[in-house]
């Protein structure tokens, strides 16, 4: 079994990073691009980290790609700084 996670960042301008990758992939070529980072993984894991000035709909919109693929989501959040 290969079991591993995977990241999935989210900038402020809505640009997708998969895997800490500096090339940059818009919201319609982020289903294929998943799909092809998954390959081979069985029980994938994503974790995913937005930009605190996203929207809900858009991590909405990433947790619908990630559900069509079958892919478990856990959202990362930042501690507060004091």
């Amino acid at each position: 079994m290969n079991k591993q996670q995977i990241t999935i960042n989210v900038s402020k301008d809505k640009k997708y990073y998969l895997n800490n990758s500096s090339t940059a992939i818009d919201s319609a070529s982020l289903e294929p691009a998943l799909k092809a980072s998954i390959a081979g993984l069985t029980d994938p894991t994503a974790v995913l980290r937005l930009d605190k000035s996203l929207t809900i709909q858009d991590l909405v919109g990433v947790l619908v790609v990630g559900s069509n693929l079958k892919i478990k989501m856990v959202l990362a959040t930042q501690p507060t700084q004091k």
